[in-house]
């Protein structure tokens, strides 16, 4: 099935439903998904970050759907750069369970996240991804207390509040 990115991405009471009937399908046909994820990789900025929000929709319910594009994550996901993109990309790497090679690999990407600070909710959405993987793994917990002490000295207000909380409950 081809999505009609143009028609998704309009502003309109006929492109929100289509989106919503898209995101049952999906969530029940991980083919679907699989033509969401190229919309993530698209050249047109609105595609991208219509297709990023729906992968993290349909995932939030299926982050199993996410296991066939565990390399898609980490070669190209990765290098997204659009702020609101990366924003709903970033959460995405807590909902998968990685192999020890590749888990190394997300553990630093999303440090690197944390720590460019360069957008309140891409860097939430990271710490909240580190987080988990650094529940799943006790190797990442040194790593993941580093970054949150960091941004607690170097971060803005809000993202320094959050990172003393999780701080203090780990």
């Amino acid at each position: 099935m081809l999505i009609p990115w143009e028609i998704v991405v309009e502003d309109s009471e006929e492109a929100r439903n289509l989106v919503e009937k898209l995101l049952e399908v999906a969530a029940s046909d991980p083919l679907i998904l699989s033509e969401i994820m190229r919309g993530v990789l698209h050249e047109d900025p609105c595609i991208k970050m219509q297709a990023a929000s729906m992968v993290e929709k349909v995932t939030r319910v299926r982050p199993l759907f996410l296991t066939p594009y565990r390399r898609v994550l980490l070669n190209e996901f990765s290098k997204i750069n659009q702020s609101g993109v990366r924003r709903q990309v970033a959460v995405l790497y807590g909902r998968i369970m990685w192999d020890e090679w590749e888990m190394k690999q997300v553990v630093v990407l999303l440090s690197q996240w944390i720590e460019s600070q360069e957008d309140e909710d891409s860097v939430r959405n990271s710490i909240e991804s580190l987080h988990k993987l650094a529940m799943q793994k006790e190797w990442i917990l040194p790593k993941f207390r580093e970054c949150l002490v960091k941004t607690t000295e170097h971060g803005n207000p809000g993202i320094s509040s959050l990172a003393n909380e999780i701080l203090h409950r780990t």
